[in-house]
C-alpha cells in the first residue's frame, strides 16, 4: 500500500501535541512481536512500523478502512510516553524492580499512562477503533496480572 498519507499525520498529532519529537518510519518491527510502534527514551525517537500496523489493522478490523484513524491512535500513543513526565521515574522503577506483581502493575501504568495522552489528543477518533485497538494493546498486561492474582505464573 501506498504509504503517502503517514507524513501529514505525523505532522498533524507533531503541531497538536506541541510536540518536537524526533520519528522514524520502517516498515517492520525487528523482533518477534508484533509492535505498531516504540518509543526509545535514550533517542526521544518514535519509530512507527507502518506494514506491521496495517497487518494488525486487517487483523483488527478485516480490512485497512480505519488505517488512518488506526496510526493516529498507536502515535498518540507513542507521543504519551515521550511526554509522559513519569516515565522515566516509573522505567527507573521497573528496571529494580524483583517482584514480577509489582513490575506487571509498573508496566501496566507506563502503558496506561501513554493510552490516557493518546485519548485526550485524539477527541474525534471513532471511540470503537480507539477502545478496540486499546483493548488489544493491553491484554497482556492484565493477563499478567490476572495470573498473578489466580497463581497461574508462568
Amino acid at each position: 500500500m501506498d504509504q503517502d498519507y503517514v507524513q501529514p499525520i505525523i505532522e498533524k498529532l507533531l503541531h497538536r501535541a506541541n510536540s518536537h519529537v524526533h520519528v522514524l518510519t520502517k516498515p517492520y518491527f525487528p523482533g518477534d512481536r508484533s509492535i505498531g510502534g516504540k518509543f526509545g527514551m535514550n533517542s526521544r525517537t518514535i519509530t512507527l512500523y507502518i506494514q506491521e500496523i496495517e497487518e494488525q489493522c486487517i487483523e483488527l478490523f478485516g480490512s485497512l478502512q480505519p488505517i488512518e484513524s488506526y496510526i493516529q491512535i498507536i502515535f498518540a500513543h507513542e507521543l504519551g510516553h515521550a511526554h509522559d513526565p513519569m516515565l522515566e521515574m516509573l522505567a527507573d522503577e521497573l528496571e529494580q524492580c524483583s517482584d514480577s506483581l509489582q513490575c506487571a502493575r509498573i508496566a501496566l501504568r507506563i502503558e496506561e499512562n501513554a493510552w490516557e495522552y493518546a485519548r485526550d489528543l485524539l477527541p474525534d477518533v471513532e471511540l470503537f477503533i480507539f477502545e478496540t485497538i486499546l483493548d488489544r494493546s493491553l491484554e497482556a498486561y492484565y493477563d499478567a496480572l490476572n495470573a498473578h492474582q489466580t497463581g497461574n505464573i508462568a
